[in-house]
């Protein structure tokens, strides 16, 4: 059960980080080699993730993630994939609206010098678009 509380604690710092704005902490979530998909684009390693995702927070425009339950497959001690539906909320000046929905689909490890979660690959699929080829689809059960 550790494992999996760990991985929804990394999953629920993602967004929180993200929406806070704390990027640098927010980047240490990630493999300094880990990939992220998003839009038709993909980054490679820590530095770019943060760079390019971190990028798209506009300043001055709070934003939310909310993020459903995660389902989580552990492949042994080290590795596991993960499926979390979200949307993201905007301020915009008529009020709040909603950005986007989606899905993440994470690559997860553990990583064997600090113990720690973090994502090796993170790709979003947003409601509506196909799954890309290579991503792993969420289980039947």
């Amino acid at each position: 059960m550790e494992a999996y509380e760990s991985i929804r604690r990394l999953i629920a710092l993602y967004a929180q980080l993200l929406d806070s704005r704390r990027f640098d902490e927010w980047g240490q979530l990630f493999c300094e080699d880990a990939t992220f998909a998003v839009w038709g684009r993909r980054y490679a390693g820590r530095a770019a993730i943060q760079r390019e995702i971190g990028g798209m927070q506009p300043p001055g425009v709070p934003g939310k993630h909310a993020l459903l339950q995660p389902v989580i497959d552990l492949d042994g001690d080290a590795a596991a994939l993960a499926w979390t539906d979200m949307s993201v909320m905007t301020t915009t000046e008529g009020g709040i609206a909603t950005a986007t929905i989606g899905r993440y689909h994470d690559a997860l490890v553990r990583g064997e010098g600090d113990g720690r979660w973090r994502f090796a690959s993170r790709t979003i699929v947003m409601a509506g678009d196909p799954l890309p080829e290579g991503v792993a689809p969420i289980p039947a059960y």
